[in-house]
This record gives C-alpha cells, sequence and structure tokens, in this order.
C-alpha cells in the first residue's frame, strides 16, 4: 500500500461515483504499507456516497491492510485468508525489526480503528488487540468474533451475502439492493503502476547503488555524459524513498530534454544518449503527481534490507577497488611514450575533427583528440603524430604522411 494505490483507489471511487454505481468493491492481498497512504484511502472511504465494499483474497491483508478493511462498509474474507498485526515495526541497522510500543504512535491507529468499527458495528474489543497484541485472525474467526460480515470464495459471493445488508455511508444509512448485478473491472493506469513498481525500497535502493557507480565510473574514465545518466537513476531511486512525485517528474523530464538536445545538437547521429533521453522523458510523464512516502510492514522491510546488502556489498566491494586505482592513478607522475609518436592504433569512438574520444594503441586506452580534418568513426586505424598534456593527438591513418608500415 503506497501512494500510488492510494491515487488507484481515488480513481476508481471517482469512476464509480460518476458511473453511479450502486457499490465499489476493493480486493485486498497485501502485507501492509505506508500509514499516511492508509489513512488517505479510509479518509475517502468514509466521506464517499456510496457504499465501498472489502474482500480480503490471496492470502492476507494485515497491517495497514486490515485498517483499510475496518473501515469499509461491508467485509468479507476468503477462506484460509488472514487479517491483523496491526502494530507498527522499525527497523534496526542491523536489519531486525521490533513493534513500536509508544503511545503517541499506538494511540491514534487504535483509535481509528476502533472508531471504524464502532461506526459498522464490529467488536472494538478487538481494535485494541490488533494494535496492541498484533492479534491474527483467519476468516471464519473473523466472522465468529464479529470483525467482519462474511466469509466469501469471491466477488460474486460478496454480492449474493451483502445483498439486502444496511451500511452506514456519508450518504447516512443505505440497503445493499442488487439485482442482476453487473461487475466491471477498473484496472490500474499504466502510470500509476510504474510509480507503484517504483515506490519499492529495493527498487528504489537499488537504482541508487547503481547510480552512484555509474557517477563513479564516469568521474574515473572521463565521460561527463555517464553523469546524467547517473543523476537521472539517482533521482527514480528518491522516489521510492519518498521524494515528491512531482519533482522527480520535473526532474526526469529535463534531464531527458538535455539528453535528447546533446543527442542532435553535439554528438553526430542518433544512439544510446538519445534513446535515454527519450526514455526518462516518458518516465517523467508517466509519474507525473503519483506516488507519496512509503513505510512498510516489518516483513517486507527485513526482506527488502537483506535483499538490499546482497546488491550493496558486491557493488561496495567494487568501488572500494575502482576508488583505489584511481587514487593509484592520480599519484602516479603521468608517463608519456615520446616512441607512441607514429604508433598505429583503432578508434573507439565516433570522433568527430577537433573532438576527442577513447583510442587503443599497442594494447592500451588512451584519450585522443582528432586533429585530422576527416571524422574518424569507431573501429577506423589511427596514427598518433602527437600529444597535449595528457590526450593523444591522433588523424586518420590515410591523412598522414607517415610510413604505412610504420608499428
Amino acid at each position: 500500500i503506497d501512494g500510488a494505490i492510494r491515487d488507484y483507489f481515488e480513481q476508481a471511487l471517482n469512476y464509480a461515483e460518476s458511473v453511479s454505481a450502486d457499490a465499489l468493491l476493493i480486493e485486498l492481498d497485501t502485507p501492509g504499507g505506508s500509514l499516511e497512504a492508509a489513512l488517505d484511502i479510509i479518509t475517502m472511504i468514509e466521506e464517499s456516497r456510496i457504499p465501498v465494499l472489502g474482500l480480503v483474497k490471496g492470502r492476507w491483508a494485515v497491517s495497514a491492510g486490515t485498517m483499510i478493511l475496518m473501515c469499509t462498509h461491508y467485509a468479507a474474507m476468503e477462506p484460509g485468508t488472514i487479517i491483523g498485526a496491526v502494530q507498527p515495526v522499525a527497523m534496526s541497522s542491523s536489519g531486525e525489526y521490533k513493534p513500536l510500543n509508544e503511545s503517541k504512535i499506538l494511540n491514534p491507529i487504535y483509535k481509528k480503528i476502533e472508531a471504524c468499527m464502532k461506526l459498522h458495528g464490529r467488536n472494538t474489543t478487538v481494535a485494541r488487540l490488533f494494535v496492541y497484541e498484533n492479534l491474527v485472525l483467519e476468516a471464519h474467526e473473523a466472522v465468529r468474533l464479529h470483525v467482519v460480515e462474511a466469509v466469501a470464495v469471491d466477488v460474486w459471493d460478496v454480492i449474493a451475502k451483502s445483498n439486502g445488508t444496511v451500511v452506514n455511508t456519508a450518504a447516512g444509512s443505505v440497503k445493499l439492493v442488487f439485482i442482476d448485478p453487473e461487475v466491471e473491472y477498473y484496472n490500474m493506469p499504466p502510470g500509476l503502476r510504474l510509480a507503484h513498481i517504483l515506490s519499492d525500497p529495493l527498487v528504489s535502493s537499488i537504482a541508487s547503488s547503481i547510480a552512484m557507480l555509474i557517477i563513479l565510473a564516469a568521474l574515473v574514465s572521463g565521460q561527463p555524459l555517464l553523469i546524467v545518466v547517473g543523476i537521472a537513476l539517482m533521482l527514480v531511486g528518491l522516489f521510492g524513498f519518498g521524494l515528491s512525485a512531482s519533482l522527480v517528474s520535473a526532474a526526469l523530464l529535463l534531464v531527458g530534454i538535455v539528453l535528447l538536445a546533446i543527442e542532435l545538437a553535439v554528438i553526430p547521429g542518433f544512439g544510446i544518449v538519445g534513446l535515454t533521453g527519450i526514455a526518462l522523458m516518458l518516465i517523467g510523464a508517466f509519474v507525473m503527481f503519483t506516488g507519496r512516502p512509503v513505510y512498510l510492514a516489518g516483513e517486507i522491510m527485513r526482506t527488502a534490507f537483506y535483499t538490499l546488502m546482497a546488491v550493496l556489498v558486491p557493488l561496495a566491494g567494487l568501488t572500494m577497488v575502482i576508488v583505489y586505482k584511481a587514487a593509484r592513478a592520480w599519484r602516479q607522475k603521468p608517463v608519456y611514450t615520446p616512441s607512441l609518436v607514429g604508433k598505429r592504433g583503432r578508434a573507439l569512438d565516433n570522433i568527430p575533427p577537433g573532438g576527442t574520444g577513447f583510442v587503443m594503441v599497442e594494447g592500451e586506452y588512451w584519450q585522443a583528440r582528432n586533429v585530422g580534418d576527416k571524422e574518424l568513426r569507431r573501429g577506423d586505424s589511427v596514427v598518433v603524430v602527437g600529444k597535449d598534456d595528457t590526450f593523444l593527438l591522433v588523424k586518420p591513418s590515410q591523412d598522414t604522411g607517415y610510413d604505412s608500415t610504420t608499428e
């Protein structure tokens, strides 16, 4: 449950109201999620003038999922599903999580659940056990304790069992009457689906880690365009850590436009830089105005931590090696071999006249400047005609006066 799910519910509710639907039914299968997003969904349910029915399906609807279910106007559960375990958790630096016991945090959560259960005629005693004791109930137990209204095998079973029930909505008491009902599914829009994926802490953490590695590699290799790609990937990672989606979208759009402009105006042809710019612009447009901070349930937090460590530890080791090599290269005085003048090699980049790129000469990578009148294409034969600081000065081999047998 995150900001994208919150916006998905809001759009579905608005659509249901616009078509004068008899009710909106939400299917829940979640380990929890953002408290803020859950409270926003609850507020919309409380303000809804049409009944909102809830069905727990699949595995469970614990933590924030239970909060939402308790505030629906009619609650049902599939056989074998569970609810409960609402007590919030915090994760330590070691990856372990422990329940929070501060009354300032627990009491508002408990009171909100209690108020919802009281409004809909449910057993309010269980609300305290959900929050303070992490009580977990199976479907039939929940019905027996008057926590939910029914055990239902599917959507049609919920409709049949809720038919004729009187529920309390913002419009007052409403009797659910379904005569030859039609069920219409409201699918999640692609933009919200993408925002939901990017909100996953695993995705955002991995994206941020890779971004830092790309930026470091760009600094070491002297490829400034990679820095732009790294920054864009970092913005994607920050989205999952709670940065406003509108800010991330604007930044991604801006970076995408800059990359596309560089591709069209500076770099000959159309390649990876331009395609990256287009991709970033599309992602920025998709996630515009979606997403909110994420606070995960304990099980997901622990899984996220260990998965993240499995990615970060190898990346950290590789980063240390790169930093060590870069530091050694920085301390060493550049050594230029005069005998390179006249040596042949090949271009590793497309290098326009006066431009710079990488070449390979005698098995070594060098930064080079094309001082010839013709563009060097990747794979072209070059000959070294001089040096300028850290750059080799090269020309296409046919543009020089050197003997073609020179090696």
